[in-house]
């Protein structure tokens, strides 16, 4: 055990392991002790009795502080704008449907929104007034493309609150320092997990058999920063099942692995119980990221996961929890448990240290309103893509086949984004907010979030690099023992560390801690400059080179973002959809040349009516004849094209090569 982890576990793991062991809200479990709240604490009491009609309400107290009144008397009060991880100002206030402001003896106050910003509120407080109180209705289930992950749920059996989402706040105020008294009221018969502690009863309250059926099912929280309770989502519902996934042996023996615990909800008791062979691959997960990172930021960690097919499929990373929505039987067949949803719960648990502990300086700040500078996205999401892929299949969630294939897919990706002569890598962490709905017409001249998947083939390439400048003696994971490193100290008796800032320095720092290499060169080559054409230096790397085919590549559709469609991006730079609907085209090739466009239905190829066979078929016979006629439907016209092509079919290809080291299987290896 290294000193690091020494130190964590003398300062912390007896505290975590006391906390955590049979926690779940509503049970029988021992809870912390009550810390009174203070006289400057905000009092949020939700009423989540209407999740089940998309209908969510709350009531505040939020002291008036006569310091921060202005000239006219006024104070202003804040919804969360910024909420993080959702990189944009995509607080949801538009679901916003009433809201009441009174004085304490119930005299209603005025209000309007500021000049240009509708997120901040004027209100015009009596004096003598020293607390507001506010009534809050809001509507779940209508999110936003920037708010999706923050915002509040509701089904007839389950649902999920987001305490952001019915929270107000005084300008001025700091979300590390100002606190929360938070308790919600549940539908009857519902229980709820969440990160956050309950409380203790005090003495001052009614012993359980005296409290009245309204009362019942409230379940109150430790009072905890404005912080963490906007970072501590509640997932609810009438059936729950709950699994630990780290070995409380391991735990009790002082290792670097806190409690962790997955919770599971759905409209269905029958599939509560996962599949025996994904539960064990999530307790992998845990392991493989704790020889990982070597030191957790957190003391214990819950993974609250919606199995059902009344929500959206979606995801959200926090401090010391993740909140997922998956379909209903995801969970119950080990194939089933592919692509994308296979990706979501390992990506948003590696953010618990690339985003939230660790978090680029300019995403930091002291409140939920002011702009933030993300143009260090493709660290902050590239590192967690990477670090979550190879979580995957260090832990066999992903076998190494699958990977091989998500690496030749990415590269691919990468080599047809046109954008990038004109849009650096950093610049697609800086537009985040407007970039993330993606275009359904030329996508690869405008750019998309590409800092995921490019900030990814960066990171793989970092990794290659460090291997192979050290003969193999080191690897990425030794950047992530010094990058990542927690010493157990969340300030203030605070289990969860305030967000450490970093900047491009500090990055550069640790690599080189690691290897000596000119990363500087390398980060403003990949991520800062303006080239025509993707540099796949990384295939090289590892052992493979890039070649092209004229059969595709038979990619198992486990594989996330394997191909939909017909993809003739690499031969007549076209990609078309089953039914022959043009979805992109490439500047520059026979398409383009030929004046098809996005959004155009190829009706008919060389004479015969459409079928994905035929374009195939044509494509192939195009090596003979050197065209391809197509029967178009533009608009309300019909227009014959003719591209002129005599290439084959041809599909780029990632292949092994013969001499030499396979280093991606070597990077994959479990620890």
């Amino acid at each position: 055990m290294n000193e690091l982890t020494q130190r964590r576990t003398m300062m912390n793991t007896k505290i975590a392991y006391a906390l955590f062991v049979g926690f779940t809200l509503l049970s029988s479990s021992a809870p912390a002790p009550a810390q009174a709240p203070s006289s400057s604490t905000i009092s949020l009491s939700i009423d989540a009795t209407d999740l089940p009609r998309k209908l969510l309400g709350a009531k505040l107290k939020i002291p008036v502080d006569s310091t921060r009144r202005s000239a006219d008397g006024k104070i202003a009060l804040w919804y969360p704008k910024w909420t993080p991880g959702t990189h944009g100002p995509g607080g949801p206030i538009a679901n916003l449907a009433g809201m009441k402001i009174s004085t304490p003896d119930g005299k209603r106050v005025k209000w309007e929104r500021s000049v240009g910003e509708f997120y901040r509120m004027d209100v015009e407080v009596p004096e003598g007034v020293s607390e507001l109180h506010v009534d809050i209705r809001y509507i779940t289930n209508q999110p936003t493309v920037n708010s999706k992950g923050v915002d509040s749920y509701g089904s007839a059996d389950l649902g999920f609150i987001s305490p952001g989402t019915v929270l107000l706040y005084p300008d001025g105020v700091d979300i590390d320092q100002s606190k929360i008294d938070l308790s919600v009221s549940l539908p009857e018969g519902w229980k709820a997990s969440s990160a956050l502690v309950p409380r203790e009863s005090d003495g001052d309250e009614k012993r359980e058999s005296e409290k009245s059926e309204s009362e019942s099912n409230v379940v109150r929280f430790e009072v905890d920063t404005i912080r963490v309770v906007v970072d501590c989502p509640i997932m609810c519902g009438a059936n729950r099942s709950e699994f630990e996934l780290a070995d409380t042996a391991a735990i009790n023996a002082g290792t670097n692995i806190a409690p962790h615990k997955l919770h599971i909800f759905s409209e269905a008791k029958s599939v509560l119980k996962p599949h025996p062979d994904s539960l064990q691959k999530f307790r992998n997960m845990v392991t493989q990221s704790a020889k990982l990172f070597e030191s957790q930021p957190f003391e214990r960690f819950d993974i609250l996961l919606a199995t059902t097919d009344l929500l959206d499929k979606n995801g959200l990373e926090h401090s010391r929890s993740t909140f997922n929505i998956l379909g209903q039987r995801v969970l119950q067949e080990p194939t089933k448990l592919k692509g994308w949803d296979r990706l979501l719960i390992p990506h948003e648990y590696i953010h618990s240290w690339c985003g939230k502990y660790r978090r680029p300086e300019g995403m930091v700040t002291g409140d939920f309103h002011s702009p933030k500078k993300m143009d260090l996205l493709w660290v902050y999401e590239g590192l967690t893509q990477y670090l979550g892929e190879l979580i995957e299949a260090r832990s066999g969630l992903m076998s190494v086949d699958e990977f091989r294939h998500r690496v030749a897919i990415e590269i691919r990706r990468a080599m047809h984004q046109q954008g990038r002569d004109w849009r650096s890598l950093s610049d697609t962490g800086a537009c985040s907010p407007v970039l993330r709905s993606g275009s359904p017409n030329w996508p690869r001249l405008r750019r998309s979030q590409d800092y995921y998947m490019e900030g990814m083939l960066f990171w793989l390439e970092a990794d290659a690099i460090i291997r192979t400048q050290s003969d193999g003696e080191k690897s990425l994971d030794d950047f992530c023992h010094h990058f990542f490193a927690y010493n157990g100290d969340g300030g203030e008796g605070n289990a969860d560390p305030h967000p450490n800032g970093y900047d491009r320095a500090d990055v550069i720092k640790s690599l080189e801690t690691v290897v000596d290499f000119d990363w500087e060169g390398l980060i403003a080559r990949r991520v800062d400059m303006l080239v025509e054409r993707f540099d796949p230096a990384v295939v090289d790397r590892l052992g493979y080179s890039i070649q092209y085919s004229n059969e595709q590549p038979d990619i198992p559709s486990t594989t996330f973002r394997a191909t939909r469609g017909l993809d003739l991006l690499d031969s007549i730079g076209a990609a078309i959809s089953d039914n022959g609907n043009v979805t992109d085209l490439l500047l520059g090739s026979a398409a383009d040349a030929a004046g098809l466009g996005p959004g155009m239905e190829i009706a008919g190829v060389n004479g015969n009516k459409w079928s994905k066979n035929r374009m195939v078929d044509a494509v192939a016979m195009s090596a003979t004849t050197g065209e391809i006629k197509l029967m178009v439907v533009s608009g309300d016209s019909f227009k014959d094209f003719v591209v002129k092509y005599d290439g084959g079919p041809r599909y780029l290809t990632v292949v092994r090569k013969k001499n030499g080291n396979d280093l991606l299987a070597e990077i994959l290896k479990p620890l």
